[in-house]
């Protein structure tokens, strides 16, 4: 059974960025591309064919689960968006991965999965 990092490293071709907001928690008890439900322990983002963009979301913004757009340009020549939902912050603290689709910019997109 694979945990959380190990899903997110394993990726090929993918960037890992993981935003630790608090220290603690045990991913031992995750399933397969579930997490724990844990956000303040971390939330793993990975983006594929990633090439210097970063998403940071704030465990405030996934405890206040209000829809919310990320630019996610990090040290890229070109930005990138990503809404969230509301359902997706539920999902996330439910221990769901929540795949999502960057908005398209230099003639691409970025598919995204996030994890707590």
């Amino acid at each position: 059974m694979l945990d959380r990092k190990e899903f997110l490293t394993g990726i090929a071709g993918v960037t890992v960025t993981f935003f630790v907001t608090a220290c603690g928690g045990d991913d031992s008890e995750a399933s397969p591309g579930e997490g724990d439900g844990d956000c303040m322990d971390d939330i793993g983002v990975a983006v594929t064919n990633n090439h210097g963009h970063d998403l940071r979301i704030a465990f405030a913004d996934v405890d206040a689960a209000q829809s919310h757009t990320y630019n996610i340009k990090g040290t890229s020549d070109h930005d990138h968006a990503v809404t969230l939902t509301t359902q997706d912050f539920t999902d996330l603290k439910s221990g769901k991965k929540v795949l999502k689709e960057s908005t398209s910019n230099a003639g691409h997109s970025h598919p995204i999965q996030i994890l707590c």
